[in-house]
């Protein structure tokens, strides 16, 4: 049994189905039951895996056992000293997944039958945010290591590198592939962002400096990406046949909420950054208390997404003057119907936010209820026309809170094709909801 989305492997990657198919009997298509508060709040540990990262530390000499984005000037022990999984990604299908760890291992997992199918190394290079590409078994990622700081082209199936891609002079920080070709899109804190092609090692557009480091995504249809630069705070979406203009629309993500902390008020790391698969939603992960929900067409701030503990705080759940990458990055993202963001926390709690439960909102082209902002209401439509920078950006808290193992829940993602979920950090579990006998007897669990 799937929950809230199609596994139709003719579908968009992220895009969900609204219901099971009424076009006959045959071909038949699994029962389909939508997501809920009700069905989340039944999620549970279903497979438990200590063994999911290397038990033996790397031999290299430049492999320090530290977490990925940690505070380097952090002493030992309070910025996160254990080695930790960094990054988790679905292949297009659902079946499959690819975990990477700061132990220089990344692993291939069957999720239908939550098992690992192999691990494999990168001692050389090491590894972070391995992306799974449209061919079967490959995968693009991040190095560590060295100082090319290129992203490589891997076949897992071979375990071999097919490409590398070299540009970058700083480490990246994001890559994303696009949902219907070839190309994807690195950025880093050399604050370039560049778009690839799997099928030449040059690169395809550049975006010279946006102010900082910076992340970026493309959208679900490959004609746009919004870039994220935390030293700005500020941002910017561009067409990706003109990157290398001005882009065409941007915001400043000034969270005046931080000025009852401090005068200047903190600036949030930038961490993460993707968009719903309805497109229309900007989602935003930062490593302190919250996370930030946009609008995708006019980038205008919807929601605070606050109650968790960001990534930034240590492992006694203390956080730092100031702000901090600490271990975020990975911990954020939305379920495959656009209804709902999961996210980890340092204390180890998986947390979701309703995106329909809200007072205030408004119907989208596909039925759905969307968030809106008051601003716009009585007779100010034009979202340009707001300081959005000057006005506090309303908070909304998780509708769903589940209690996770000892650690922080570093890595979070949920399977679009097969409605589970994953939580990584020090160790890896598979989630599903209870009593649900037929799907675990249909998923081999």
């Amino acid at each position: 049994m799937n929950f809230g989305s199609s596994s139709a492997p003719s579908a968009p990657r992220g895009m969900g189905s609204a219901g099971p198919s009424n076009g006959g009997p045959t071909p038949q298509k699994p029962e389909v039951v939508p997501l809920t508060a009700e069905l989340l709040s039944k999620f549970r540990p279903s497979k438990h895996f200590k063994d999911a990262l290397d038990p033996e530390p790397s031999s290299s000499a430049n492999s320090p056992i530290f977490s990925y984005g940690a505070d380097p000037k952090a002493p030992t022990g309070s910025g996160g000293a254990t080695r930790n999984i960094t990054s988790i990604c679905f292949d297009d299908a659902g079946d499959r997944m690819v975990t990477a760890g700061d132990d220089d291992t990344f692993v291939l997992w069957d999720c239908r039958k939550a098992k690992k199918i192999k691990p494999l190394y990168s001692r050389k290079y090491g590894i972070d945010l391995p992306r799974f590409t449209h061919k079967a078994g490959t995968i693009v990622h991040a190095s560590t290591k060295g100082d090319d700081h290129a992203v490589r082209y891997h076949s897992m199936h071979d375990n071999k590198y097919l490409a590398y891609f070299k540009g970058h002079e700083a480490r990246v920080r994001s890559v994303d592939v696009s949902p219907v070709d070839d190309t994807f899109i690195t950025a880093g804190d050399d604050g370039t962002v560049r778009l690839w092609d799997l099928r030449t090692s040059g690169c395809k557009g550049l975006v010279k400096d946006v102010g900082g480091s910076a992340i970026a995504a493309i959208d679900n249809q490959g004609i746009v990406f919004a870039v994220a630069c935390s030293d700005t705070q500020t941002i910017m979406m561009y067409a990706t046949s003109t990157m290398d203009r001005a882009p065409f629309l941007y915001t400043p993500l000034n969270d005046v909420s931080f000025a009852r902390d401090s005068i200047p008020p903190p600036k949030p790391i930038f961490t993460s950054i993707s968009f719903s698969s309805n497109g229309e939603y900007l989602l935003i992960g930062t490593s302190s208390d919250v996370h930030y929900l946009l609008d995708a067409i006019d980038l205008v701030p919807l929601r605070r997404l606050v109650g968790h503990q960001g990534l930034e705080r240590d492992k006694s759940g203390n956080k730092p003057p100031g702000t901090r990458r600490g271990t975020s990055g990975e911990e954020v993202s939305f379920t495959s119907d656009s209804k709902f963001v999961i996210s980890g926390s340092a204390d180890g709690e998986i947390l979701f936010w309703d995106l329909t439960d809200d007072p205030v909102t408004k119907i989208g082209s596909e039925g759905q209820t969307l968030l809106t902002r008051t601003e716009l209401e009585g007779g100010q439509k034009d979202a340009k026309a707001v300081q959005w920078h000057t006005i506090p950006i309303p908070d909304l808290r998780a509708k769903v809170t589940l209690k996770g193992g000892a650690g922080s829940s570093r890595a979070v993602r949920f399977n679009n094709r097969l409605q589970m979920f994953v939580v990584a950090g020090e160790d890896l579990t598979f989630w599903i909801p209870e009593k649900d006998e037929d799907a675990r007897i249909q998923e081999g669990w």
